[in-house]
């Protein structure tokens, strides 16, 4: 997965289409700050041999380093069909499986306290992710950055390339002519929060964001004049899944402003 990601990305030009699709398992594993105690949950793609090990896990700032240089130009397009932001995998019929850490994995997230004589989640991750919050450029979409609870380095968001403040973050575009890192298109199965379910059709099980996304593209392309901009198109697909899950899952998407309502490219009629 590395070594073509690395292919797709790393000579990228103007006007390059460029597309990453992912179907699978996501998880969270702990982030460490520099003084190795746990500060975030960090969301990465699960490759067949994860194990939890660190390094195992795609994670979000993997990934940025890969994308975060592309020239403008081109359009990255990245399409998760997993509950990345849940640990969670896809699962048969209505049924979601969860991936769950082992219990070494998990301690590290969690803290005792005396009072309760309870494992409570531990309070750093939202004392040291807050600091991170109030400093990020992009002071809107904090949610969508680092979660609801601001503890989560979110995949694909590229959440490190946005840490400085937002006068930092000025200066250095104006000092380096520079308009920021690049953000890709990022079209994900789910909300925070919710699973990424199945959908059977006939006898063939299929992600059901997938299949939805592909009918949403299949009608679109039969049109003598196709036209679907990234907005429309993920919202007919939350409506294909809303008509096929009971469960609530609600596909996101995730890009600069000015990509919302673009075209899809290379959408031709059959």
């Amino acid at each position: 997965m590395r070594e073509r990601l690395r292919w797709l990305l790393e000579e990228a030009r103007e006007g390059d289409q460029l597309f990453f699709y992912f179907a699978g398992h996501g998880a969270q594993v702990p982030g460490y700050g520099r003084d190795s105690e746990v500060d975030r949950l960090d969301e990465c793609l699960v490759p067949w041999d994860f194990d939890w090990s660190r390094g195992d896990g795609i994670t979000d700032d993997e990934l940025a380093a890969l994308y975060g240089q592309l020239p403008y130009g081109c359009q990255f397009t990245v399409m998760l069909d997993c509950c990345h932001a849940g640990g969670m995998t896809r699962g048969s019929a209505l049924r979601a499986r969860g991936l769950t850490p082992p219990d070494d994995i998990r301690h590290r997230m969690l803290r005792w306290d005396g009072r309760s004589q309870m494992w409570l989640p531990r309070q750093q991750l939202a004392r040291v992710t807050a600091k991170e919050d109030r400093q990020l450029a992009r002071a809107s979409d904090r949610k969508s950055w680092l979660g609801e609870n601001g503890s989560v380095r979110r995949m694909g968001r590229g959440t490190s390339l946005w840490t400085p403040s937002a006068a930092e973050y000025r200066s250095a575009k104006s000092a380096n002519d520079h308009f920021g890192p690049y953000v890709p298109v990022m079209l994900e199965a789910c909300a925070e929060g919710e699973l990424a379910y199945e959908y059977r059709h006939g006898v063939t099980a299929f992600g059901a964001f997938t299949y939805s996304v592909c009918s949403v593209l299949h009608q679109a392309a039969r049109q003598k004049r196709p036209r679907l901009n990234f907005e429309q198109l993920i919202a007919r697909a939350g409506e294909r899944i809303a008509s096929v899950v009971a469960e609530p899952q609600n596909p996101q998407l995730h890009c600069a402003d000015m990509r919302r309502r673009e075209m899809i490219p290379g959408l031709a009629p059959l």
